[in-house]
């Protein structure tokens, strides 16, 4: 796919027609904006799907205003292709792709109601479905909505541009590279998540590094602020999201800047990469490294539908972490560490290899995109083809992620809630809470291509042979037996401080890396941990005791409304989370102490 992606940007031409820029400026070659493209392709998609489509934001007072423009128009050809073609995609994944593709043949357009192609689109459906949106557009003067409701966008623009500020593109590129006929546009869409995707044509013989689309959050880049969680989508599976965030612009600007340099690492690599395919297979073996061990992340994340995909996002991800150690280094090594989680354990050697070859380029003025084959040459022999899995093993935490992965490899998965409260209405409570889990569990195994058997059992059901599967143990030691029998060797667990009062101990044994996310606006993200403190809930992944091939994935909080905040585990990439109202840790271990 990610070969694809390369033909694609490496073969726009010049066009005769610049589009008009609307966003705001944030320096003299950098703007962003909510693209009217982007946007119209929104309320499109919206009038084809509904507000109960997963793609959708709930944008409030917004969301009412386009029922109510738009409303003559719901039966547009423009909408019927679009609902037509997207329902062609078999699943939401493929759904994701044809999408975001659809949008980044929209940006190579002048804006609406022109919609004049600047860029090469040679896709007959996409041409067809164009002049269907000029129509629409026309019809329903959708630039006069466009504009009177910028208001609506200020928020979003307001985190975009404050963390373009932090360390502006043009200004960081030029220390390594040749931007003096770059232009960087970053284009985004309001209503619809839409993939982040990097945008690189040429238009009037100006270079573009940028991107379109949405922020990828929930799985790769995990929402955990209020902003993200609102407009954050699980674009994978449609799935809810857990109310875990904390309040803190600081953090969103950051996120966006990640997904800002991440898509820039494409820009400045993607020639490089494309122009050695060999040296590029040569190194697929550490994508298969990761797809042997979680096979069905490789089936339903689109970055694994080609060989060389994770190769591609790995140098992205390694721009992404370098240029971002400028800002926030807790905040780089924290994305480390995400990075791994995804089965990037390669990654610590692509950000030694940037650190090396950045300095090479200012201390040659060679552009380090020159440098693309000699890291990738550079790469295999440090990670050479047969130390690639005893490395992985090494440096890839374990976490919910892995955990259900294995879940679909075994085909079982067992949610195990407590009956030990003496209170009625705590057992109720944590079984309603095993069921909402069992049902996200099965929606998240729609697209394995085998069987997933999820059940529910209390703790006092629980078979010999259930307890070598792969586990969900829903509630504390208090409640759920197998929790108190196993806890001891947890790398956290809860104990009772009185007045009915627990909080989360770590266990001295364990070698852990932690993070906190705080709601300091200043200081978002410190190397370090919570302490002990009491109003906590917790999601963590072990590896089962009873067989170390599967895994154990615990959720629970100090009372049962807490043990109900992760009602979907399955977008976790670190070993552990720790919410509560004094900020969030996030901790990592390779080999956790349940382990032989």
């Amino acid at each position: 796919m990610e070969r694809l992606w390369a033909l694609i940007i490496l073969t726009l031409f010049i066009g005769a027609a610049a589009p008009q820029v609307t966003g705001y400026d944030v320096t003299g070659k950098v703007s962003v904006e909510i693209s009217p493209n982007s946007e119209l392709l929104s309320v499109v998609y919206y009038l084809a799907f509904g507000r109960s489509d997963p793609f959708v934001i709930d944008r409030g007072g917004y969301l009412d205003e386009v029922d109510s423009y738009f409303a003559p128009y719901r039966n547009h050809r423009a909408v019927q292709m679009l609902r037509e073609h997207l329902e062609k995609a078999a699943s939401i994944s493929e759904r994701d792709l044809r999408l975001f593709y659809t949008e980044y043949y929209l940006l190579l357009c002048t804006e609406p109601p022109e919609l004049q192609p600047w860029g090469n689109i040679d896709d007959p459906w996409t041409l067809d479905f164009i002049e269907a949106l000029r129509d629409f557009a026309r019809e329903s003067d959708f630039m006069a909505f466009y504009r009177t409701h910028q208001n609506y966008y200020r928020e979003d623009l307001g985190i975009y541009t404050n963390a373009l500020s932090l360390l502006p593109p043009d200004e960081f590129l030029s220390r390594y590279t040749d931007v003096s006929n770059v232009r960087f546009e970053f284009l985004h869409p309001f209503l619809v998540a839409i993939h982040g995707h990097s945008f690189n044509p040429v238009r009037d013989g100006v270079q573009i590094y940028g991107a379109g689309g949405m922020v990828p959050l929930v799985r790769r880049d995990p929402q955990r602020t209020a902003w993200s969680y609102k407009t954050a989508r699980d674009t994978m599976f449609g799935l809810p999201l857990n109310r875990d965030y904390v309040n803190n612009t600081g953090l969103d600007e950051l996120i966006y800047l990640g997904f800002v340099y991440h898509e820039l690492g494409h820009d400045i690599t993607l020639p490089g990469l494309y122009a050695n395919y060999g040296d590029t297979y040569s190194l697929a073996y550490l994508e298969e490294a990761i797809e042997e061990d979680m096979p069905y992340l490789a089936r339903y994340d689109i970055h694994f539908w080609d060989r060389t995909g994770m190769i591609y996002e790995g140098f992205a991800d390694g721009w992404l972490d370098f240029a971002l150690s400028n800002v926030d280094p807790d905040y780089a090594a924290l994305a480390v560490w995400l990075q791994r989680a995804w089965g990037e354990f390669w990654i610590d050697e692509v950000l030694q290899l940037y650190g090396k070859y950045a300095a090479m380029s200012v201390g040659n003025s060679v552009p380090i995109d020159d440098y693309v084959d000699e890291m990738l040459v550079d790469l295999r022999t440090m990670i050479p083809p047969e130390n690639a899995g005893k490395i992985y093993s090494e440096r890839v935490p374990v976490t919910p992620l892995r955990a259900f992965d294995r879940g679909a490899v075994t085909g079982k998965v067992v949610v195990v809630y407590g009956t030990q409260n003496p209170d009625p209405k705590g057992t109720e409570y944590d079984r309603e809470t095993a069921e909402l889990i069992a049902e996200n569990l099965r929606i998240f195994y729609s697209q394995w291509n085998g069987t997933v058997e999820v059940s529910i059992k209390a703790d006092v059901n629980v078979t010999d042979e259930d307890l070598g599967s792969n586990l969900v143990l829903v509630g504390g030691p208090y409640s759920n037996s197998l929790v108190d029998e196993l806890d001891e060797d947890f790398p956290l667990r809860f104990v009772p401080v009185g007045d009915g009062h627990w909080v989360l101990e770590k266990n001295p044994g364990q070698e852990v890396y932690s993070y906190v996310l705080t709601e300091n606006d200043e200081d978002p993200v410190i190397a370090g941990e919570l302490g002990n403190i009491t109003g906590t809930a917790v999601i963590m992944a072990v590896m089962n005791p009873y067989n170390p091939g599967n895994y154990i994935v615990w959720v629970a909080g100090e009372n049962r409304n807490l043990t109900a905040l992760f009602q979907n585990p399955t977008y976790y990439l670190s070993s552990y989370e720790i919410w509560s109202e004094k900020g969030i840790e996030i901790g990592f271990y390779v080999q956790p102490l349940a382990s032989p």
